[in-house]
């Protein structure tokens, strides 16, 4: 029987714990930012969970392997599991597959997120299983930030937004003949070889050097560092450092003039509906997690024709849609959903009108003056901030800022891809409409 005092011989290190049962086979895997901590919690803490309750019983020994911090945990937790395969990782789990990361054999390889990849024909490589989807995501968009990478299903005509944040290299329109090497890079990356990594990129920054390529050469020092800065969590990346900026600058914009403090903001959501006068109305929501978009979060919504939120219009027989009551359905349809975390701040496309409709479904689901809220004009790029108080849009505020205003970039993003996304499912149901 394991002596439930061995806690106290561990690191308060970041790193990896073993359990293993008196076979000395490994029955749980875990990462821990303070293994000492967390190894402790699951034998003092008073789970009644009778899976866990069956887990510490036949523990009778704990391994532990450190390392710098989280994010090599999270990787190297990863390929432990895959190593050992411990049952008790997928009981606790709730028989809920893990996501893997996956790597097509494109041209140009798509990075996906995938839970059964050797049900996939198509991939060539997958990393995993990450029994945290949350982690798992987190370590993709640091990833991204480094190494820019096609996570397209399709290519598309034209570049996406992620070419627009130079989180996308575009093969859409681009023959990147460093691509390869990119994804080269990312696995090793993805399978914890760090130091031989750093190695490679040192060789290609020295190189570049010799050739007077300097340009060239600071592009691969911003990657080191950038890996260093992953690994110890040092000073923010200019990458990371402009998404705080943006976030701040809108954060200052609510308190200031509407009044209202999210503290942090983690999550904005972006709205748009799409009709184009045709016989189909859709409505589409983005999500940008720290300032970046994360297209597992986007949903998309049919809107009905004969809904109440249909205005009469004095056309003939004819009526007009009204956006701003499809705006208040489609928030009202999303609010629905409480398992989706709520946003700090929602924007809409439009004006005074989008922007009452959008209040009145914060209204009804009692979240009004609890979620920032702007919308965005088109002609203009004006923000149009409504004054609130209570459960009253007492006011107005417009503002025009600089285009290089990191909110102002942020909300043009996020806006326009709301537009985009609305527009490719409307073109996706008017195609199956004719």
């Amino acid at each position: 029987m394991l002596d439930f005092n061995l806690y106290k011989t561990l690191p308060k290190s970041p790193g990896v714990y073993l359990f293993k049962d008196e076979k000395q086979k490994v029955i749980y895997i875990g990462k821990a930012i303070n293994l000492r901590n967390r190894v402790k919690n699951h034998f003092t803490d008073k789970n009644d969970d009778l899976r866990h309750k069956n887990l510490i019983f036949l523990v009778e020994k704990v391994d532990f392997q450190t390392v710098s911090g989280e994010f090599e945990a999270l990787l190297l937790e990863a390929r432990l599991i895959k190593q050992y395969k411990p049952k008790f990782n997928i009981l606790l789990k709730d028989d809920t597959r893990y996501l893997y990361v996956g790597i097509t054999k494109d041209k140009f390889p798509q990075i996906k997120l995938v839970r059964q990849p050797e049900k996939d024909d198509n991939l060539s490589d997958w990393f995993g299983p990450f029994p945290s989807s949350y982690g798992l995501k987190e370590v993709l968009r640091f990833v991204r930030r480094i190494f820019p990478y096609r996570s397209c299903e399709n290519l598309p005509k034209k570049v996406c937004l992620y070419s627009h944040l130079k989180l996308c290299p575009a093969p859409c329109i681009n023959q990147v003949e460093s691509y390869s090497q990119t994804i080269h890079k990312i696995k090793m990356l993805l399978n914890g070889e760090i130091k031989p990594l750093i190695s490679l990129l040192t060789k290609q920054m020295n190189l570049s050097s010799q050739k007077q390529n300097f340009e060239e050469a600071q592009g691969y020092k911003r990657q080191i560092e950038m890996i260093q800065n992953l690994l110890t969590k040092k000073p923010k990346s200019a990458e990371e450092e402009r998404f705080v900026k943006q976030l701040e600058q809108l954060k200052n914009i609510l308190i200031r003039y509407q009044g209202f403090d999210p503290f942090i903001i983690h999550r904005l959501e972006a709205y748009d509906i799409s009709n184009l006068g045709k016989e189909i109305i859709v409505g589409s929501m983005v999500a940008f997690i720290g300032g970046e978009p994360d297209t597992s979060q986007y949903r998309q919504f049919h809107q009905s024709l004969r809904s109440p939120e249909r205005s009469r219009g004095t056309k003939g027989e004819g009526s007009e849609i009204n956006d701003p009551a499809h705006i208040k359905s489609v928030i009202l349809r999303r609010l629905n959903h409480q398992e989706w975390v709520y946003p700090q701040i929602i924007l809409v496309d439009g004006g005074k009108g989008q922007i009452s409709a959008a209040f009145e479904a914060l209204k009804e689901k009692n979240l009004a003056g609890k979620v920032g809220l702007l919308g965005l004009t088109k002609e203009f790029e004006t923000i149009v901030i409504p004054e609130i108080k209570i459960d009253k849009i007492t006011g107005w505020k417009k503002l025009n800022l600089s285009t290089n205003s990191p909110a102002l970039q942020l909300l043009q993003h996020s806006r326009d891809e709301a537009h985009r996304f609305a527009q490719r499912y409307y073109r996706k149901l008017h195609r199956f409409d004719k």
